[in-house]
């Protein structure tokens, strides 16, 4: 569940089990929450605590909702859908290629420590079912030219003890898939089963709830939960709650226990019932029970609220995974590069800048301020908005006559006003990297490459397009059409006012002319569709050379090394599917063709059958 995922990790750490009398020796997790407030001051340590409790309290509310579904969301019309099936094993080797090709590290300073993040910047959304690998840092590379090796988990909530820019770390990633799966049928005549000796129990199941708990080995190795009704057909379901350690409702008596618990903290840090924070922190281990219910071995529960009756469930286990590991560098997505911190203070309650040593260099004196990025700042008030951005070399904000909105870690869009008007970028110093001229600038997804936008008005409505790299040097004299398309296998295809299409390298040179084409389509899989001027199509290679002649009558672009062709034959069209030697995978026939999903996931249905995106002929 996509709300539990952001709930932050030390919220769930930290849920207690406020039942237990005897202290015991207190969690990995409990010991990694305490020490992050190492080298803080009381005043700092208090914010964290309320924002904790804040986090625990919406989670409360959350759950809450979570009863209310049946009355909400089950009008007693049934609704049902088609059976659970496992994945082939290439739709999660291209699902985390396709997630590990943008991964990389956002980092939260929190004086004196930092917290890292393994996070993806250009997640494809077709692969979000996919289990998040786990991230494990050797070694951190600070932007100073230091180093650290040591081994830390990069789930947000490990502490790593310093404040400094890091621009990259040397990791570990895991992550698993399954390949054959097991599958475990629940009713209320049979209402426990195992797995690999874990138990596996319908706690709740009543008219279109249902509620399974689960021992540790079957929780982490349960792929999906399908409720059925009497005849035995898939239910579709309205919303969907899983968690470790306890059930939903025992769970809601220990987060609000636990919320007491921080709340307090609070308010004997206001009554000066600490001397300092190691006070505190040892306040926290003493009255914090020492387990929690989300530690390993302790399993967990699954429940959710169905479209119809519910008369049973089909439990389907990972019975053999695959295990990866892998070596990456990841980079900091968001670097810091100034150096300087924006800080509410806790006393005064207004936003300064702090340096690396937790000093206000800047003193705090913004009652409201946001960050733009590392350089540049906005605030407000009844009569309007104020940007600024932070000169640090004299260590000042300075103000702007101008509008600054988010591009990278370090350039702002900057423009006259909020209406608009000509956008340019300006860099940390105050330099304007690219002129305030153009109608947008936009990034590249793969090159270091910029899009700087001029509409006209005969022209394509995307606007003719110079090219920038991030330095601000222009690399297109002259400005081509793009037509929307951005780099693919490293070229970008463009076309001049005469129609004539070039694909360009990520320094704006022209590497293929095109001349001969009547049409061009972008690279994919290395090979770009072309027609000629009889309207045949073929493709050509990334050395511009014809590996597939100008001979059929339609073509899609490549896709995991198979394209659908049509070709006429005595003045009907027959389709087949090719591979990039243009031999035939699947024969030509004169049928009728639909083709839905993209990658891994493409399915080709020709006539009566479906192919997968292989070509090979599904079940």
């Amino acid at each position: 569940m996509q709300y539990l995922k952001r709930i932050s990790c030390v919220t769930f750490a930290m849920v207690l089990l406020a039942a237990c009398k005897v202290k015991t020796e207190p969690s990995e997790e409990l010991k990694a929450f305490v020490k992050q407030f190492d080298g803080k001051t009381l005043a700092a340590a208090k914010e964290e605590l309320q924002k904790e409790s804040e986090r625990i309290d919406h989670f409360i509310k959350f759950m809450s909702r979570m009863g209310e579904d049946k009355e909400n969301g089950y009008t007693g019309k049934e609704d049902t859908v088609a059976p659970y099936q496992l994945k082939p094993v290439e739709a999660f080797t291209s699902g985390y290629a396709a997630y590990l090709e943008g991964l990389g590290l956002t980092q939260e300073v929190r004086y004196p420590n930092s917290m890292l993040e393994a996070n993806n910047a250009m997640r494809d959304n077709d692969n979000y079912d996919l289990e998040a690998p786990d991230v494990i840092a050797e070694k951190i590379f600070f932007a100073d030219g230091t180093t650290k090796s040591e081994s830390y988990t990069l789930d947000g909530s490990t502490p790593i003890p310093s404040p400094k820019t890091i621009d990259s770390a040397l990791a570990t990633v895991s992550y698993s898939y399954p390949v054959k799966m097991t599958v475990l049928k629940l009713d209320k005549s049979h209402s426990t089963a195992t797995f690999k000796g874990a138990t596996i129990k319908i706690d709740e199941m009543k008219d279109n709830q249902l509620r399974l708990l689960m021992g540790d080995s079957a929780y982490k190795n349960y792929l999906y939960i399908e409720a059925f009704n009497q005849d035995g057909k898939p239910l579709d379901y309205i919303s969907r709650n899983n968690s470790s350690g306890h059930d939903p409702d025992d769970m809601t008596k220990l987060l609000k226990t636990y919320n007491n618990i921080l709340q307090q903290l609070v308010k004997k840090i206001d009554n000066g019932r600490f001397k300092d924070i190691h006070a505190l922190q040892e306040a926290m281990l003493d009255e914090m029970p020492g387990g929690t219910p989300f530690d390993a071995g302790r399993g967990g529960y699954t429940q959710g609220y169905y479209k119809g009756k519910v008369a049973g469930v089909r439990v389907y286990m990972a019975e053999t995974r695959v295990e990866v590991k892998k070596k990456m560098m990841l980079k900091n997505l968001s670097p810091n590069y100034a150096g300087l911190y924006l800080v509410k203070d806790a006393k005064s309650d207004q936003y300064g800048f702090m340096d690396a040593s937790g000093k206000f260099v800047i003193p705090p004196t913004h009652k409201e301020m946001t960050a733009i990025n590392p350089f540049f700042f906005s605030s407000s008030d009844y009569d309007g908005y104020y940007y600024y951005r932070l000169d640090t070399a004299t260590r000042q904000l300075v103000k702007l006559d101008l509008v600054a909105k988010e591009f990278s870690p370090q350039l702002a869009m900057v423009m006259k006003n909020e209406e608009g008007g000509g956008k340019g970028l300006m860099d940390g110093n105050g330099k304007l990297v690219i002129p305030m001229v153009y109608d947008d600038i936009m990034k590249d997804g793969k090159e270091p490459v910029l899009y700087a936008n001029k509409s006209e008005p005969d022209g394509p409505l995307q606007g003719i397009c110079s090219l920038y790299d991030y330095q601000g040097q222009l690399l297109t004299p002259t400005s081509y059409y793009t037509n929307g398309n951005t780099y693919s296998d490293g070229l970008l295809l463009v076309y001049d006012k005469t129609n004539h299409y070039y694909f360009l390298d990520n320094k704006g040179k022209k590497v293929i002319d095109l001349k001969g084409y009547q049409d061009v389509a972008p690279f994919a899989d290395g090979f770009a569709k072309v027609r000629n001027t009889h309207f045949d199509f073929g493709f050509i290679n990334t050395h511009g050379q014809a590996v597939i002649p100008c001979m059929y009558a339609t073509a899609r672009p490549f896709n995991e090394g198979v394209t659908l062709v049509t070709k006429k034959v005595n003045g009907d069209t027959e389709v087949g599917l090719i591979n990039t030697k243009n031999e035939v995978v699947v024969p030509f026939s004169a049928a009728s063709y639909d083709i839905d999903g993209k990658g891994a996931k493409m399915v080709y249905t020709i006539g009566e059958k479906k192919y997968n995106a292989k070509g090979g002929l599904m079940p």
